[in-house]
């Protein structure tokens, strides 16, 4: 009797030490760049919207322009780097200093230094929701909606990234 005591809390540790595994890899799982690409038809161009997450709290965000989905950037529309919160599912972001196109632009795209700088400004602080697929080469990008400040009768569009790297 005394051994299977001594098994079951054997197994009992183990199970613990499986669980705080997971946890520390969790910062971990989003490090490296994401791409969304949508092909323009009016343009003829690939529109990307990249999500490079530099470590476990520190991202860039960028749009920028291609002529093939997998070629070279031709030039930037938005940018902006942030720090951000990942509990695993609830994604927390607060981005304050970007650059983007101007809209008087006759271009579609510019060299990221043409940009204009500016300020986000946001109602709260937005958060959506981040969950996997395809053994994590997917991740599906689901923003929150700020019931407090919009009604939230349609829910945002998810939107599907791939990792790229």
């Amino acid at each position: 009797m005394k051994y299977l005591s001594l098994f079951s809390l054997l197994l009992l540790s183990c199970s613990f030490t499986a669980c705080d595994d997971d946890n520390e890899e969790l910062p971990n799982q989003l490090v490296g760049t994401w791409e969304n690409r949508s092909f323009v038809d009016s343009v003829n161009y690939w529109v990307v919207n990249t999500l490079e997450f530099k470590n476990d709290s520190v991202y860039q965000y960028r749009t920028t322009v291609r002529d093939s989905e997998n070629g070279p950037d031709l030039g930037y529309r938005f940018f902006y780097d942030d720090n951000y919160e990942w509990n695993g599912n609830t994604f927390t972001y607060s981005p304050d200093l970007a650059a983007w196109i101007d809209h008087r632009e006759e271009d579609f795209y510019v060299p990221k230094q043409e940009l204009l700088a500016g300020i986000i400004d946001f109602f709260g602080i937005p958060t959506a929701a981040i969950s996997f697929r395809n053994n994590r080469t997917k991740m599906i990008y689901q923003e929150n909606c700020p019931k407090e400040f919009l009604p939230c009768d349609v829910p945002f569009e998810s939107v599907e990234y791939i990792r790229v790297d």
